[in-house]
């Protein structure tokens, strides 16, 4: 029998995208054994139309002829992938929310932010035949109401559950030159403003002095690299690494103690999910699926933009290991049970199925 098609569209670096991260592990999964994937990438994103990108996809899908084109994203990037498949008279046409530029706090160009906001998103949408998204909280969003019948529903992050998650950690904090008694938090995350670092910064000189070492991991880049390094490097009593963009992170999670999510805006987060699944504590800010996540427990939730609130629950789990170990097994059941691969493979392949056989 013959697998039908689908196109994965996906857009960014390895390591520095979730949509692209998600992308990757629907291809390896056994859903390859039901479909046939066809990947739709691009590497950078466009500031403008992008004329031989979309000839060169619209050729691609005219040869393929998918059943299904799965576009991840709104934005300049979404635009270009579900025109691309109008273009090339391709039927259905799922587009999966994961972010919108109108929550950008510092957004640039404003510009170009009016013209995302009131243009290329709204497009976006109005192309695709069905939408659906991530999490509740995005589901429930203003500017997705009078889908009617083309919204699909959730179709939630899921990550792997290692069976050890601890397994590597001595041997990636030798790597790290982490003494056995250092407290280690971990941060995953573009390095923008937009992801809270401002208000880490600010939390981290608000903690009470310590007799043991505490050190901020950051695995990430972005374009405000240089100014969160900076406004970092100004924190007395914590010892702050800049790692860069990593392939290893699950290395570095079981490496660590406490995973930190300051965002201010945030729609469900990979990093946050993969955190959990490997036993991590979470203080996160109360924010967008954040919110959703972490209602069964796992972590603490604080008010996005408070450092004093971000400092208050930090504290106490930085000083307490029984609590840091109770908080992180409640995090990988509630991963296990709602935020799995096999929980967002079911999903997946439940909405293909309805699209392809409507």
């Amino acid at each position: 029998m013959t697998r039908p098609v689908v196109v994965q569209h996906s857009a960014g670096t390895p390591g520095a995208n979730g949509p692209l991260t998600a992308v990757q592990r629907v291809l390896a999964s056994s859903l390859a054994d039901r479909y046939e994937f066809v990947r739709m990438h691009q590497s950078a994103g466009n500031g403008s139309l992008n004329v031989p990108l979309l000839r060169e996809w619209v050729r691609m899908l005219r040869r393929v002829r998918p059943a299904l084109v799965h576009v991840r994203g709104l934005q300049n990037e979404g635009l270009h992938g579900v025109l691309a498949a109008r273009l090339a008279g391709c039927p259905r046409v799922l587009v999966t929310v994961h972010g919108t530029v109108r929550d950008l706090r510092q957004p640039g160009r404003p510009w170009r932010h009016r013209l995302l906001v009131h243009g290329a998103e709204p497009a976006t949408l109005r192309l695709a035949s069905h939408v659906g998204t991530v999490c509740e909280y995005a589901a429930g969003r203003s500017f997705l109401s009078g889908l009617g019948g083309r919204f699909v529903g959730v179709i939630p992050n899921g990550v792997p559950l290692p069976a050890h998650p601890r397994a590597s950690r001595d041997r990636v904090r030798a790597e790290l030159r982490l003494r056995p008694d250092d407290v280690a938090m971990i941060a995953v995350s573009r390095l923008t403003w937009e992801k809270g670092y401002g208000v880490l910064a600010d939390a981290l000189r608000r903690l009470p002095p310590s007799t043991v070492r505490r050190v901020l991991l950051v695995a990430g880049e972005g374009p405000d690299r240089d100014a969160v390094a900076a406004v970092l490097a100004g924190v007395d009593g914590v010892e702050v690494r800049l790692l860069g963009n990593r392939l290893d992170v699950p290395d570095l999670l079981a490496a660590a103690d406490v995973f930190v999510f300051p965002t201010l805006h945030e729609n469900l987060s990979n990093a946050l999910l993969e955190a959990m699944a490997h036993g991590l504590p979470v203080v996160a800010s109360a924010v967008g699926g954040n919110v959703e996540v972490l209602r069964s427990g796992g972590g603490r939730l604080v008010p996005g933009g408070d450092p004093d609130a971000l400092a208050r629950a930090l504290s106490p789990l930085l000083n307490d290991p029984a609590e840091r170990r109770h908080l992180g097994e409640l995090g990988r059941k509630v991963v296990a049970e709602g935020y799995s691969l096999d929980v967002m493979l079911g999903a997946l392949d439940r909405v293909y199925q309805r699209i392809i056989n409507e």
